[in-house]
């Protein structure tokens, strides 16, 4: 069975470095692009490495269902990076309307 761990967190440190390399900078966020595009990927990277090879060390998993799980994370992140700023955000607000209040 695949590490969920290790999918979830390199989902986020893939997702993360996609949005730094892509997305417009928050105006609230400082101008600087070393601090708002370099240094969060130079901080999750080395972290979801860590995590991921943590399940191996601690016995939780073998390298196979680590190396399933960073798997996941680094086909899942880009489409749905993809797809979210490719329009899917848009339906958000039309799915809140259809729900029952």
């Amino acid at each position: 069975m695949p590490s969920t761990h290790s999918a979830v967190i390199t989902y986020f440190a893939t997702y993360i470095s996609l949005a730094c390399a892509y997305l417009p900078i928050h105006p609230s966020f400082p101008a600087s692009p070393l601090l708002s595009r370099v240094l969060p990927p130079l901080l999750v990277v080395p972290l979801a490495s860590t995590i991921a090879a943590s399940r191996i060390w601690l016995g939780h998993h073998t390298w196979p269902q680590v190396a399933a799980g960073v798997t996941y994370g680094l086909l899942f992140a880009p489409v749905w990076f993809k797809l979210w700023t490719g329009g899917l955000n848009e339906y958000g607000p039309m799915m809140e309307d259809m729900l029952p209040m």
